[in-house]
């Protein structure tokens, strides 16, 4: 039997799979754009499958072929991508995920783990903590999306009994990913300072952004899915590493403890303050209760500082991805 990560070749679905293959799972990473030099030391211990999740005589025979008894699904056009394409974004992340689920209705997947994201939340946030009964009303095609796809997997697990369980992801931020200035400012921030670059900060000093470490990140979509079926209550999970969440300028302080002469200047962009809404505190004490989660990256001190270690390690690499090109900003449309 095996599992399967779809969007297997991404940072998430790759950074999972080093995980599940360490304690001897059989892996099939499906991907539209498989790179396979980012799982070149467990190539031996994964099948990369060329395939889209939209396409859905794909999914259906890799599902039926290979006794797949799990699925992490992680694939899906971002939340850019998605506002400059929103019709891509609905035949990728809609119809692809409804592939998804009815491959594991039909034959008789044990579990599906679905990644969903803090961008479901938008219109009416609270001014004080985002719990999981926090009305969602997202702004985005990426945010509406997600939230279809949280209610349809609950669907499937009333209606069929599917064990459908599901996480919200913060900001997820860590040194090896390619990162965009303003979408994930407080990655941006970071490696700008490690590398001694001024850094331009989309939002206002006291905007909030809740965050979670990469590795952080890993372990929770883990730790859901090994969950025994009777601990899940809630089904869809927040979940966070620093809390309360840091504004713009503590994290600022936290790299000034380390860089005392970085360079930060303050200039909101209106499409990404409306992007972020009045995101605060985010809640995550049901994933406490029910399967134990705590984060493990938790100060914002310390994941600072291992950051900066990191990026001037490898300064060449980091300087690579500070230099990359954008699309123009705002998305079309915005």
């Amino acid at each position: 039997m095996s599992i399967l990560i779809t969007g297997g070749c991404g940072w998430i679905g790759t950074g999972l799979a080093h995980r599940l293959a360490a304690r001897g799972e059989d892996l099939i990473l499906f991907d539209n754009a498989p790179e396979p030099g980012r799982v070149g030391d467990i190539m031996d211990k994964v099948r990369i499958v060329r395939g889209d999740v939209k396409v859905w005589p794909e999914v259906m025979n890799l599902v039926k072929e290979n006794g797949v008894e799990g699925i992490f699904h992680l694939s899906g056009l971002n939340s850019s991508a998605s506002d400059l394409n929103p019709w891509a974004s609905y035949e990728t992340n809609v119809t692809g995920s409804m592939h998804v689920l009815e491959a594991a209705r039909l034959f008789g997947v044990k579990r599906v783990l679905f990644t969903s994201t803090m961008g479901s939340y938008g219109l009416g946030i609270p001014t004080g903590t985002i719990t999981d009964e926090t009305l969602q009303r997202p702004t985005t095609m990426y945010g509406a999306g997600k939230v279809y796809i949280e209610l349809l997997g609950r669907y499937y697990r009333r209606r069929f009994g599917l064990d459908f369980r599901c996480l919200r992801y913060p900001n997820v931020f860590s040194p090896r990913s390619i990162i965009h200035p303003k979408l994930q400012y407080v990655a941006w921030m970071i490696q700008s300072a490690a590398l001694g670059e001024p850094a331009e900060i989309p939002v206002t000093p006291e905007s909030k952004l809740p965050p979670l470490y990469y590795e952080d990140a890993l372990r929770a979509t883990e730790m859901l899915y090994d969950a025994p079926e009777e601990a899940i209550k809630t089904v869809c999970y927040n979940v966070v590493g620093t809390f309360p969440s840091p504004t713009a300028r503590q994290v600022e302080l936290a790299i000034r403890e380390i860089v005392p002469d970085a360079a930060f200047t303050y200039a909101p962009d209106p499409w990404i303050m409306n992007y972020y809404g009045n995101l605060n505190d985010f809640d995550d004490s049901c994933a406490r209760a029910e399967w134990g989660w705590q984060a493990a990256h938790a100060d914002l001190g310390t994941v600072v500082a291992a950051f900066i270690q990191e990026v001037r390690a490898k300064p060449d690499l980091y300087r690579q991805a500070l230099e990359r090109p954008f699309l123009d900003w705002p998305p079309m449309g915005a």
